[in-house]
């Protein structure tokens, strides 16, 4: 099996979708709405973190540049069992793949893409909008819990997937997620973001 088809599944997780030194400070108390609408302007960002992937029959570990311009996606990913660096690339319709001088294409508009070509059926889109502690705006929300005293997501589940807020912090006037935990099944992702860049529109 080559390298590419071992990272599949790190990949699409990360694209849908370590520790960090965070700060102890509450995020400031302000309506979940207004919360929320606040954070929908931000549609430029780059988040800095590491992230620790369990699954059935195996745990994984990797750092990661998230880079997002609006439905652009730019992933740079390093670490798993030593390997040279990756960058994934995906409009929202598709997903590429480059690794040294392997490169693999997927198309991701159908919903069964990622399953047919992959085994995997993961939320690419969905990652991005859970990443700044909001749920995917095209996608039914099954629950959703406000935490009382900030005023902040606390936990989510959207297409069967449990996602599960620890800690936020202040970015450049924005309060977003540092980390979070990701879990369906036997699939469980935790993600820390040391540093997020922000760009509002």
């Amino acid at each position: 099996m080559s390298p590419l088809k071992h990272l599949t599944p790190w990949l699409i997780m990360l694209v849908l979708a370590g520790c960090s030194a965070l700060d102890q400070r509450e995020p400031p108390a302000v309506s979940w709405q207004t919360h929320s609408e606040n954070i929908k302007l931000l549609q430029t960002w780059t988040a800095n973190g590491k992230m620790a992937l369990r699954m059935a029959n195996t745990s994984e570990s990797a750092s990661l540049i998230w880079q997002q311009d609006n439905q652009d996606t730019t992933l740079q990913l390093s670490g798993p069992l030593g390997m040279g660096a990756t960058t994934i690339l995906s409009d929202g319709e598709r997903l590429e793949i480059h690794q040294g001088d392997e490169y693999r294409s997927i198309d991701i508009s159908d919903p069964d893409a990622i399953v047919l070509n992959t085994g995997w059926d993961l939320p690419l889109q969905a990652l991005a909008y859970w990443l700044k502690g909001i749920p995917a705006p095209n996608s039914k929300v099954q629950q959703l819990q406000v935490d009382p005293q900030t005023d902040v997501l606390q936990s989510l589940w959207q297409d069967n997937w449990e996602v599960k807020y620890q800690r936020y912090q202040q970015f450049q006037g924005f309060t977003l997620p540092t980390r979070l935990q990701i879990q369906r099944g036997t699939t469980r992702a935790k993600i820390a973001i040391s540093t997020w860049q922000t760009s509002p529109q």
